[in-house]
């Protein structure tokens, strides 16, 4: 996993958040900061996501084999192989990771590419597979932050 310059900010200012509310005594609502700073970054983010989405360009391509990983279980990456609009063949793996092989090997699939950077694709009926995980935390992680908020404003 690479680590960027992004990654480190975000290290940076939430230990200072919880630094600083936890020196205050008032943890929790360092923890509901950071969660709504999270939150206002993945919607951020799935904005950006869309809006590539939105630019992309379909073509036909063929599945030629799927890279197998082992994480908790294993987990397949579809390889394709599409020409974009200039001409030039391309080779990439899909970055969604899924439990099951789902496309035959040597089918031809209708995806979508960035024109700007050819190697990021999607698969055009799978748009969604692109930001669910975004929406997975935002759900997700309200539960916890609406209990932390209700015991907040309950005590």
């Amino acid at each position: 996993m690479k680590v960027g310059t992004a990654d480190y900010i975000w290290a940076v200012v939430s230990f200072l958040i919880v630094g600083i509310t936890f020196h205050y005594g008032c943890l929790l609502y360092g923890l509901l900061i950071i969660y709504a700073l999270m939150v206002a970054l993945f919607i951020w983010h799935i904005g950006s996501v869309r809006k590539r989405l939105s630019r992309s360009v379909a073509v036909f391509g063929e599945v030629v084999e799927y890279h197998e990983a082992m994480e908790v279980r294993k987990h397949y990456y579809p390889v394709l192989r599409y020409e974009t609009e200039d001409g030039r063949l391309v080779s990439s793996v899909y970055t969604v990771a899924d439990t099951q092989q789902r496309y035959e090997i040597g089918s031809q699939e209708m995806i979508c590419y960035d024109p700007d950077d050819p190697i990021f694709f999607y698969f055009a009926n799978r748009e969604n597979d692109m930001v669910k995980d975004y929406y997975h935390f935002i759900v997700f992680g309200s539960v916890p932050a609406l209990l932390v908020l209700m015991m907040l404003i309950f005590r």
